[in-house]
């Protein structure tokens, strides 16, 4: 399994059918943001769960969400996620999130 952060937004990764990954992202939904999948491209890779992790129950307190990710055959894909108030529609992405998935055999 291959542990991504915010640090290896925009990176090409290598992967072999079969191979997970899962990305791990800081979000403060107490304030209305939150991470989502904007897209990712199902003939490549399958989405297989989201884990949101908050420590406190505090008001305000942040946390961090992970998403888990499969290769599912070999080809070049995207892997795609923003950072917004649902709500609030397109206008209130604030931040993305974008891996580019190179699966060989």
């Amino acid at each position: 399994m291959l542990s991504l952060t915010e640090t290896d937004n925009g990176r090409a990764l290598a992967l072999r059918p079969e191979e997970t990954i899962r990305i791990s992202l800081p979000e403060n939904a107490a304030a209305g943001y939150r991470w989502s999948i904007e897209h990712f491209d199902q003939d490549v890779v399958e989405a297989l769960a989201t884990e949101p992790r908050y420590a406190s129950k505090a008001v305000g307190s942040g946390g961090e969400v992970t998403f888990s990710f499969k290769a599912r055959k070999v080809g070049t894909g995207q892997i795609a996620l923003k950072y917004w108030r649902d709500w609030e529609g397109e206008s209130s992405v604030s931040k993305r999130y974008q891996v580019t998935l190179n699966v060989k055999a």
